[in-house]
């Protein structure tokens, strides 16, 4: 049941808004009831869950959490040894905030946060709660515990083997004396082990929920491989974009659902991922909405439900705003530029441009770097991991499939091997810089030079900033301001012009722990005088609510357009009373006005992809990511499409 922006007429009993075992007050809104509905059918039969793709903000976690006080296990559950138990797995930012909203909205269920050092080796404990919540990476570390490579069962099972061979070598006479003695000292380094942290595959859990679910999206990584193997009764994935950048982000989610047959990867690629990157999309896409259709409720803000808009949320104005370069940095980006376009030329000399791909990525990433600050393009490029997809790990040799998969590389990408690349140009060279770059990168580094004992040396996009930042205030309303940038580099330039401007403010970014993020969280929600937040794109664009801010600028553009919408939707969501105004800097006439362009195509992809719509090809390939380094394709583009 697939509901992408259409305008639906439904019956809707609004005496089920009313949910017994909700505190008193808590109603569910119209859409949300239709939810209610839905999710009890996909638990019916032989039905299993599914995928509630509502767009962010549209409550989520409501429909799921009546799902779970009403959706209770029942005698042949508890025969066939399921535990009474949900399991929820999210993003470890949102643990607490799922626990607090469970709390708030229903009566007596015992809620536990499995997560930390301290958290229970103990099963039996896990399945004496109503629901547990707990984090990706617990599940990765857990199943890494539960299940260890072949490799290292294998050793094991080595050892087992030696100690039997041992026993059963001992005389007649003594044996039965040393197998006792053996089973002892077993008994006792048994004892003295510590337990094993694995509690949460030894339990069958009634209801596994994946919140943010397109976390498990790269089918080859760790989490996604526990969250496979999880032993569940009924299986639930909540994402607001359930499809980023290619439509081989979807199987992961139905090989977590165990939809057949295309839960199956070799079935899934040739009936779906082949055809559509080989620019013949019309089948595929058709078969893969008659799966989803059945399997995925999606509803989006702009959905009419009975002639009413499902949600009447204030407006959200995006704003494109060109950041012009003064002179100095206008020479100093025609430099990198001329740099980088020396060193594509290069490696095209070369020959296959799909083995340089990594050399690529870090180029581009150094051009759109040059956008932001000159001082950045001289530090290295790990410092900034977050920038990019962490996971983005291949499982097979095809780098030319996509743009898109290429492209979720750049950034800080931690290199692999001994080959020592010159930190600009990717150039192999025995030192950081080679004397290509040398020139480039000292005058890069004087822009981080302290120009007096405060401040650093400004930007274009640091003077916008504070130039936003003043019309805020100007305006007197109290208003607060989130500011996102993929390089948490940025951010610490950033953080003295406010200091120096006398604006209170708080950070959250993944070096965080998990305390001083709350603390973070707490400060700009209740503090009248901190109105602005810094947060990490990677860090912060999912799951966090923070309908205290209206104001968001965006430093960096991110090739990808529905993790922006995610970080637009922190503020722009359920609860918030102000209209939200978005600000998304870019420098006119560079690499940025490019990257809108790849956004407006993945946009495409995914609205075929999840409704169904016909789709001319579509296909991203290497020439995509080449035609980001042409800077005479720029082009004005100042309008967002929303």
């Amino acid at each position: 049941m697939s509901d992408v922006g259409n305008d639906i007429n439904q019956d809707i009993d609004m005496s089920e808004a009313i949910v017994p075992g909700f505190r008193d007050g808590i109603k569910l809104l119209p859409h949300q009831v239709v939810g209610r509905k839905w999710m009890a059918e996909r638990e019916s039969g032989k039905r299993s869950g599914g995928i509630l793709a509502d767009d962010m903000g549209l409550g989520k976690t409501i429909q799921t959490i009546t799902r779970i006080v009403e959706g209770r296990i029942d005698d042949a559950g508890r025969k066939a040894g399921f535990a009474r138990t949900t399991l929820v797995v999210c993003p470890v930012a949102v643990v607490t905030q799922w626990a607090a909203e469970i709390k708030k909205m229903a009566n007596g269920l015992i809620v536990i946060e499995h997560h930390g050092q301290s958290r229970t080796t103990d099963p039996v404990k896990l399945r004496a709660a109503d629901v547990i919540i707990t984090s990706y990476s617990v599940v990765a570390s857990e199943h890494g515990t539960f299940a260890p490579d072949i490799k290292d069962e294998g050793k094991g099972k080595g050892k087992a083997t030696k100690t039997k061979s041992a026993v059963e070598s001992e005389d007649d006479d003594d044996s039965e004396d040393e197998i006792a003695r053996h089973l002892q000292r077993t008994k006792k380094s048994a004892a003295r082990a510590p337990k094993k942290k694995d509690a949460l595959f030894h339990v069958k859990w009634w209801r596994i929920v994946l919140d943010e679910a397109h976390n498990i999206k790269n089918k080859t990584t760790k989490s996604a491989q526990a969250c496979y193997a999880l032993d569940a009764k009924y299986r639930w994935c909540l994402t607001g974009t359930p499809m980023q950048n290619n439509v081989e982000e979807l199987f992961s989610l139905l090989k977590f659902l165990r939809l057949r047959p295309l839960d199956d990867w070799n079935e899934f690629k040739v009936k779906i991922a082949q055809p559509i990157k080989n620019g013949r999309p019309q089948r595929a896409i058709k078969r893969l909405h008659v799966v989803l259709n059945a399997c995925m409720l999606r509803r989006t803000k702009n959905t009419i439900l009975n002639g009413k808009p499902i949600l009447d949320l204030p407006d959200r104005i995006v704003n494109n705003v060109h950041c012009k370069f003064d002179t100095e940095e206008q020479h100093f980006y025609e430099n990198v530029q001329t740099l980088v376009q020396d060193r594509l030329e290069t490696l095209q000399r070369q020959g296959d441009m799909s083995k340089n791909y990594t050399s690529m990525l870090v180029l581009l990433l150094r051009l759109r770097q040059a956008c932001n600050h000159p001082s950045l393009v001289s530090q290295d490029y790990s410092k900034d991991k977050e920038a990019v997809e962490p996971k983005a790990a291949k499982d097979d040799k095809d780098i030319d499939d996509d743009a898109d998969e290429l492209a979720d590389l750049v950034g800080g990408l931690g290199l692999s091997g001994v080959t020592k690349r010159c930190q600009m140009c990717q150039d192999i060279n025995g030192d950081d810089h080679c004397t290509n770059c040398v020139e480039l990168v000292t005058k890069a580094r004087r822009k981080s030079v302290a120009a007096n004992a405060q401040l650093p040396p400004s930007s274009a996009k640091i003077r916008k900033i504070l130039e936003l930042l003043d019309a805020i205030e100007e305006r007197g309303e109290g208003e607060k301001t989130i500011i996102f940038s993929q390089f948490t580099s940025m951010l610490n330039l950033i953080e003295p012009f406010l200091k120096a401007e006398g604006l209170k403010y708080v950070r959250y970014d993944g070096s965080m722990t998990k305390p001083d993020r709350e603390e973070a969280l707490t400060k700009i929600k209740t503090s009248s005088s901190t109105r602005i937040i810094l947060i990490s794109f990677k860090a912060g664009s999912t799951g966090l609510n923070l309908t205290c801010c209206n104001n968001v600028i965006l430093v960096d553009l991110w090739w990808n357009p529905a993790l922006e919408d995610q970080a637009f939707d922190r503020a722009h969501r359920l609860g918030q009373k102000r209209a939200v105004n978005i600000h998304k800097l870019s420098v006119p006439n560079t690499v940025e006005e490019r990257i809108i362009g790849l956004q407006e195509k993945k946009r495409a992809l995914a609205a075929a992809a999840l409704s169904g719509d016909k789709m001319k090809n579509m296909k991203l390939g290497l020439d995509d990511l080449m035609a980001l380094f042409r800077h005479g394709d720029d082009h004005d583009d100042e309008s967002d499409e929303d």
